[in-house]
């Protein structure tokens, strides 16, 4: 990535039953097809009035941080197994992992990534006589797991990925 801004125009989900892993490049990873919405990322915290008597101004810290919830959509392809995997996911309630990775460019070797373990709580189709029907999720994070580069470039070692448990 040397130290250089990138376009936002490829991005990937990719989802896991296995909650264990603690890998970026995890093995049980399955690509989700057709994300036709960017995953917003990234943390929120709240902030703490704190009244201060012996002053006109009260104070303000910084409380917890938390992640917020991570909507996104697909070109719904009906049958599609990992299309399908969300949807019983979201039913069923069950927990699982999440890979996002902001790549810098259409090679798809070199991004940011990020693991979540976490909970589809939504699920729905839109779309209409002039548009595609698009499957709509919310992921609800329950812990991130990792986050860090991606790197499978021959000039980057191939590692395939380094990453930080956070």
């Amino acid at each position: 990535m040397a130290n250089d801004i990138f376009a936002g125009l490829y991005a990937d989900i990719f989802v896991s039953s296995s909650i264990d892993n603690q890998n970026i490049n995890g093995p049980d990873f399955t690509r989700i097809l057709e994300l036709s919405v960017w995953p917003e990322t990234g943390i929120e915290r709240a902030s703490i009035e704190v009244p201060n008597f012996s002053s006109p101004i009260s104070r303000k810290l910084v409380g917890r941080a938390s992640i917020p919830d991570v909507a996104f959509s697909v070109n719904y392809i009906p049958n599609e197994s990992t299309h399908e995997s969300l949807r019983a996911m979201a039913e069923s309630g069950s927990r699982g992992q999440f890979k996002i990775v902001y790549w810098t460019d259409e090679t798809r070797t070199v991004g940011m990534a990020k693991v979540f373990n976490g909970f589809i709580t939504s699920s729905g189709f839109t779309g209409g006589s002039d548009s595609a029907v698009t499957l709509n999720f919310t992921l609800t994070v329950d812990k991130q797991v990792t986050t860090g580069v991606i790197d499978n470039t021959s000039s980057g070692g191939g590692s395939g990925g380094t990453g930080s448990n956070a």
